[in-house]
C-alpha cells in the first residue's frame, strides 16, 4: 500500500491556481491541464461513483475490524484505541480490493499479540460482505415498500452522463470496482446500468485474484490488449487507485467528490475536504463536486480539454 502512495504525484503538474469552470457554482474545476481531443474510451468506478446502494459502507467496514482486532489481540486492545488504528488504515486504502484491506487487517492484528492459527483474510472479507448484503437488500426492501426511490440508491445524473459519453467515446466506456466483480454485476443490473455496461465490461475484485485490483487491470487489458493509448482513456472515479493508475498511464483523471456518509466526519475521518485532496495528489485533472449537476458543462470540458 506503501508504495502506491509514493506513486501519487501530488503537487507535480498541478495548476498554480485552479479553473473553475463557469457556470457551475464551482462544482467542476481544473487542477491539471489537459488534452481532451484523444479521448476515446472512459472507465468507470461503480460505487461512490455511479451507485449510492452501498453508502455509508466505512460504518460497516471500521464495526467489522474493529471487532475482529479486539477480540483476536492479545492483551485486548481497548475500543477507542482499535478504532482509532482501523479508521486510519481503512481511510489510507479507500478504492483497493476488500481483500487487501482484510491482508492488512491480519497483519494488525499479528502485530498486537495475536498467537494462533494463520489468519485468513478471507475470513474478515467475507463477514464485512455479509453486513454490506444486509445494508443493500435493507435498502431494496425500502424501496420496494415505497419508502425511498430509485434515485436515492443512484448518484444524480448518471444516466444522462453514460448516455451521452456512450455516444461520445468510441471505442466504448467499461466499469471497474473493488467490490466483488458479482456483486457489481448484479447491482449494475438490479439499478438498471446494464445498457451501458454489459457483462464483459464489468470487472471486480476477484476477476483475476483476490489481490488484484480491477481498475489497474482493466487499464493494462485497454492499453496492452486493445492497443490504445493512454492518452484515449478518461476516467470517473471517488476513489485514489483509479485515478492514479489512469494518471500513470497518461489519461485524464475526473475525481467524484461524493459522501462517504460515515458516523466518523465530524471526527474529522471519511471527509469530503479529505477525499477532494486524496484525489488530487492521486493525480485528478478535474474535480467535480455535487455530481452531475453541471453535465454539459462537463462534457464540453471533456472535450476541449485545458490548456494554460
Amino acid at each position: 500500500m506503501t508504495s502506491m502512495i509514493d506513486k501519487f504525484p501530488g503537487e507535480n503538474g498541478l495548476l498554480q491556481n485552479p479553473v473553475t469552470v463557469a457556470g457551475t457554482n464551482n462544482n467542476i474545476t481544473i487542477v491539471r491541464e489537459f488534452d481532451g481531443q484523444p479521448i476515446s474510451v472512459g472507465l468507470f468506478d461503480f460505487d461512490g461513483t455511479l451507485s449510492d446502494e452501498r453508502i455509508g459502507w466505512p460504518n460497516l467496514m471500521v464495526a467489522n475490524n474493529v471487532a475482529f482486532l479486539i477480540a483476536l489481540s492479545s492483551p485486548h486492545l481497548e475500543h477507542k484505541q482499535a478504532e482509532k488504528m482501523v479508521i486510519e488504515d481503512i481511510e489510507k486504502t479507500i478504492g483497493i480490493p476488500t481483500y487487501m484491506q482484510m491482508k492488512r487487517l491480519c497483519t494488525m492484528i499479528k502485530e498486537n499479540g495475536y498467537v494462533g492459527p494463520t489468519l485468513d483474510p478471507k475470513m474478515f472479507k467475507d463477514a464485512y460482505n455479509d453486513s454490506l448484503v444486509g445494508m443493500v437488500e435493507s435498502r431494496r426492501a425500502r424501496l420496494a415498500a415505497g419508502e425511498i426511490s430509485m434515485d436515492n440508491l443512484r448518484i444524480a445524473g448518471t444516466f444522462e452522463l453514460l448516455t451521452a459519453l456512450q455516444k461520445k467515446l468510441t471505442k466504448g466506456i467499461y466499469l471497474a470496482s473493488g467490490t466483488d466483480v458479482e456483486a457489481v454485476a448484479e447491482s449494475v443490473e438490479y439499478l438498471g446500468f446494464s445498457r451501458f455496461f454489459p457483462r464483459e465490461r464489468i470487472a471486480g475484485a476477484g476477476t483475476l485474484s483476490p489481490e488484484k485490483d480491477a481498475k489497474e487491470a482493466v487499464i493494462k487489458k485497454l492499453l496492452n490488449e486493445n492497443g490504445m493509448h493512454g492518452n484515449e482513456l478518461i476516467t470517473f472515479g471517488d476513489g485514489f487507485p483509479e485515478i492514479l493508475h489512469t494518471y500513470l498511464a497518461g489519461g485524464v483523471g475526473i475525481g467524484v467528490v461524493t459522501r462517504d456518509q460515515s458516523h466518523y466526519e465530524h471526527q474529522g475521518h471519511f471527509t469530503i475536504k479529505q477525499k477532494e485532496q486524496r484525489l488530487i495528489n492521486a493525480g485528478a485533472h478535474v474535480i467535480v463536486r455535487n455530481p452531475f449537476q453541471n453535465i454539459p458543462q462537463l462534457l464540453e470540458l471533456v472535450t476541449m480539454g485545458y490548456r494554460v
